[in-house]
């Protein structure tokens, strides 16, 4: 039994002593095999980033005198709430003669920021804060100045992040074209079948704040609430994306309403579809506004989402539980949106929603003229002595 226990036992992988450079600042032992912890937060703001993507990867050498690369294996997890992850020890099933664990690395990605190696930076140089229990990783947002290019390049990412992060290649391939004095102009059908408008990465932004005003926002939901029009910053604006912020004014978060809007992004609609469904998990298929809507109804918010593939549009609208009384009430915004696609416009970067509203009492109380909607003549009537 022992002479056949000796072989398997040979054939287990050597491993390498660590080469991380925060290794020695540690009191425990931080081994190549893991395991490996930390936490990801906003360089910014100091908060969690949950669901950020985390890719542990070790890499298997074979050889003696001559030693050449042996595969590799990868471990894929996500941050929870806290923005805290944890990678087990290497499964090490990479076994055979003369082979040797040599290294590990970990990759961090989070779509809006700029991507984390564990072994080097992005401006250059070797990584020198990595450690492998307790790591601290701050992610910065995305910048427009940033390139795409050399981030594909420096994250050089496993699979399952390469996936996340396809959309990213379009705009890569438009980086270098760039820099080799190519035109930068990429166009977008934002009138729904009328002439192109040109839209240019670097100088223009999306603009999605036309499609709604506070007004027609008082009309559907039969509320008399006040806006307060201003940015979402969850998603950095492009020139294909924009997220607009309508908080209603002296209320709380319940009564709020965001719209998410993305037009022709350079990796089409595929990571829209993943951003809609990571939002809104759980959510309902439909076709109560296209034939690609999502619905959800959870506690204290109201979300519908849609394609429009002739516009290459995706549309995400969450609405306070509280401004929206049901999903019908959502469902009327939504389609509101669909309608009104024609009015997305280019807008020169830097530009920030420039929305007034109007005080309830001297807005019209009749929707704009050629805006008709059946579904709703079936609302609630508006409510009297105030708002709901």
């Amino acid at each position: 039994m022992l002479g056949l226990i000796a072989p398997l036992l040979a054939c287990a992988p050597v491993v390498r002593p660590s080469n991380f450079a925060g290794a020695r600042d540690q009191v425990t032992d931080a081994p190549l095999t893991g395991p490996f912890d930390g936490q990801v937060i906003d360089l910014t703001t100091g908060d969690p980033l949950a669901d950020a993507t985390v890719a542990g990867v070790w890499t298997y050498a074979r050889g003696d005198g001559f030693i050449g690369p042996y595969g590799s294996e990868t471990y894929e997890s996500t941050t929870d709430r806290a923005g805290r992850y944890r990678i087990p020890e290497a499964p090490l099933k990479i076994r055979g003669s003369a082979v040797r664990l040599v290294d590990f690395h970990l990759v961090i990605y989070k779509r809006g920021y700029l991507g984390y190696r564990s072994d080097t930076t992005f401006e250059g140089g070797a990584r020198v804060d990595f450690t492998a229990r307790h790591n601290r990783v701050e992610l910065r947002k995305w910048r427009e100045s940033d390139s795409h290019a050399a981030h594909l390049t420096y994250l050089a990412p496993p699979r399952v992040i390469a996936k996340q992060i396809a959309w990213e290649q379009e705009l890569a391939n438009l980086d270098l074209y760039r820099e080799l004095g190519g035109e930068l102009a990429g166009k977008a059908n934002v009138s729904g079948g009328g002439p192109e408008v040109p839209r240019r990465r670097d100088t223009e932004w999306l603009d999605a704040s036309p499609l709604l005003s506070p007004e027609e926002i008082r009309q559907r939901t039969r509320t008399n609430d006040r806006f307060q029009v201003g940015e979402l910053t969850d998603l950095e604006r492009t020139f294909f994306y924009h997220g607009v912020h309508y908080q209603a004014v002296d209320r709380s978060e319940p009564y709020d309403i965001g719209v998410r809007v993305w037009q022709a992004p350079p990796g089409g609609l595929d990571p829209v579809i993943e951003t809609i469904e990571a939002t809104m998990a759980g959510a309902e298929r439909t076709k109560d506004i296209t034939d690609e809507t999502w619905v959800l109804e959870s506690e204290g918010v109201i979300a519908v989402a849609f394609l429009d593939r002739p516009t290459k549009t995706g549309v995400l609208l969450t609405c306070g539980d509280l401004q929206c009384a049901d999903l019908a009430t959502a469902l009327l915004l939504a389609k509101h949106l669909h309608r009104g696609l024609q009015r997305l416009r280019a807008v020169p970067a830097g530009t920030k929603v420039d929305l007034p509203d109007m005080t309830p009492a001297d807005a019209p109380s009749t929707p704009a003229a050629g805006d008709d909607d059946d579904d709703e003549s079936s609302a609630t009537p508006p409510a009297t002595g105030g708002t709901r």
